[in-house]
């Protein structure tokens, strides 16, 4: 009996002793567990397995994997440009994020009771990873430019008139696609790091991550722990690892070579056959509609819509000029664009008129401009604009004058320019035009060097004879030049000349055309043309027949051109 006694009294001594030596060596493996500066197996942090990973390991691991991430700008859902987040200047602040994880890690081992719980059930964290960025690259590398597709300019609203239907109408503004440097670099770093500073727990919302995590990180009593299911199916997607098959028991051994759900996840991350470890998904951003330069006019800008109806009260008129048998059509589609409204008021650019009068000046004047003239011989003369007296004049002024009124009748008028039309002695400067050309087939020719005179009518020659002109050798000589004919008389007496040269002549008909110049009968001569102007010529005038003189008077009228030339 003695000795069954001392055989019971040492197997329960050897059983305490074994116990106790099992009890010491749990103590001793969980202390061991507290001091090695990792995280215990089956700890999920935003996703990502890190057992056995220190502070560090995992913050470069972190670091690694958000900076390589890629940001991708998309506009009308086609990439313009992708950089990683390296290569847009941002970085990570390792020390903060370090300090954040080991926060984490601690939580874990505040007590014995907290390390058991995270090996047999896991923990999951979600913390924000602190970013810096430099401006100066990210700005050198997000440009206009540098986005792949062109730029598409704007177009604005404007008014257009429709001749067809004689009405003004808004053709609607185009939206472009031009953007401002400044502009699109300050929202794609908003964009950015919106995504970058949003909750990680909010972030991967809808992927089954368990709701168990703060911002900076779980406490030891806010640890996730999954009750049920297995290590894949508890910390599904969200990445927080899982309880055993029947939701009691954890195997130590697997705790400690780090299998079980965690570390199953992160091999079907790290394969591909898992969801994609945060960091690692691109920022995709859309360029919004409304970062885009806006066209400076559109077709629902009120003032816009007010000119358009002020402008269709003008609509349709038009201006014709008339040259004689020619015309010319300022048309409302140019009238348009110079009218503008102050006020409430249509007004029209002064500055535009005289544009146009000038211009209608510089095509169909011909007073004092350079005459190239084709004589009955053959030949062409040319007269310089300083003799060349005869012609159309455009009065600048009072056409604008004019213009604008016309313009603002609202009317279509038909009209000639405003002319200067008679000379410092009230002699008409024109007879007629065709156009551009101011003879229009109508003059008096006068050939010095032969003599002879020509008077077309309307293209047609009327009449021509030889004739006898002023005296060179008495220093008497006709003009040259191009001359309206001022006036005619009949009869008339010519006075001229001073002392023994003074002289009184009566003549029947009478047609000045410069200084005292004329054409005219000579009664008293019975010879013309060949050389009888040499020596026995007139004071200048043209001296003709006495039958030429009275058809020429009778068929001219004031303002007919005298060509004279050599």
């Amino acid at each position: 009996m003695k000795k069954r006694l001392k055989i019971g009294l040492a197997a329960a001594a050897v059983v305490i002793a074994a116990g106790a030596a099992v009890f010491g060596g749990c103590n001793a493996y969980l202390h061991s567990l507290q001091d090695n500066g990792r995280f215990l197996s089956r700890t999920v942090i935003n996703g990502i397995d890190v057992s056995g990973k220190t502070p560090e390991q995992a913050g470069e691991y972190f670091a690694k994997q958000s900076l390589d991430r890629q940001v991708v700008l998309l506009e009308d859902g086609k990439e313009v440009l992708s950089h990683s987040l390296t290569e847009l200047g941002y970085t990570e602040d390792q020390a903060a994020l370090v300090k954040e994880l080991t926060r984490c890690m601690e939580s874990q081992k505040i007590d014995f009771d907290t390390v058991i719980t995270g090996m047999t059930k896991g923990s999951a964290f979600y913390v924000k990873v602190p970013f810096g960025t430099d401006e100066e690259t990210f700005n050198k590398v997000v440009t206009v430019d540098a986005l792949s597709a062109p730029r598409k300019e704007n177009h604005n609203a404007k008014i257009l008139y429709y001749k067809e239907e004689k009405i003004c109408k808004i053709k609607p503004e185009v939206q472009g696609t031009e953007l401002e440097n400044e502009d699109l670099q300050k929202w794609l770093r908003g964009e950015i790091d919106a995504v970058l500073s949003a909750d990680p727990q909010e972030a991967q919302s809808g992927t089954g991550a368990p709701d168990n995590g703060e911002a900076g990180g779980t406490a030891a009593g806010e640890t996730a722990a999954q009750d049920a299911g297995t290590g894949p199916e508890a910390g599904e997607a969200g990445g927080a690892g899982g309880g055993n098959t029947d939701g009691q028991k954890a195997d130590a051994a697997d705790s400690e070579t780090g299998s079980g759900s965690a570390e199953e996840d992160n091999r079907k991350q790290d394969s591909g056959e898992g969801n994609s470890k945060e960091g690692t998904a691109d920022i995709i951003c859309e360029i919004p509609d409304s970062l885009y330069i806006l066209p400076e006019k559109r077709a629902d800008d009120e003032s816009l819509q007010k000119k358009c109806e002020l402008l269709n009260q003008y609509a349709g008129e038009s201006i014709t000029y008339v040259f004689g048998d020619k015309t010319e059509t300022l048309t409302f589609d140019t009238i348009m664009e110079w009218l503008k409204i102050k006020d409430g008021q249509v007004q029209v650019r002064e500055s535009k008129v005289k544009e146009y009068v000038r211009s209608l000046a510089e095509k169909y004047e011909t007073r004092y401009m350079d005459r190239v003239f084709h004589t009955s011989l053959g030949t062409d003369v040319t007269f310089p604009g300083g003799l060349n007296e005869y012609g159309y004049t455009i009065l600048e002024d009072q056409e604008v004058i004019q213009l604008t009124q016309d313009i603002l009748s609202g009317e279509s008028v038909e009209r000639e320019p405003v002319y200067q039309t008679l000379g410092a002695w009230g002699d008409p400067l024109f007879l007629k035009r065709s156009g551009t050309d101011d003879l229009a087939g109508t003059y008096v020719e006068v050939s010095i060097s032969a003599q002879h005179m020509w008077y077309y009518i309307d293209g047609s020659l009327f009449i021509e004879s030889d004739v006898v002109t002023g005296d060179p050798t008495l220093n008497q000589d006709t003009a040259t030049g191009v001359f309206p004919l001022a006036f005619k008389e009949s009869p008339a007496t010519l006075k001229g000349g001073e002392g023994k040269k003074k002289y009184t002549t009566k003549v029947q008909y009478w047609m000045p055309f410069y200084e005292g110049q004329g054409l005219h009968d000579a009664w008293w001569k019975s010879v013309f043309g060949g050389s009888e102007y040499m020596g026995n010529g007139s004071h200048g005038c043209v001296n003709l027949p006495t039958w030429v003189a009275e058809s020429v008077f009778n068929n001219i009228v004031p303002g007919t051109a005298i060509v004279i030339y050599y």
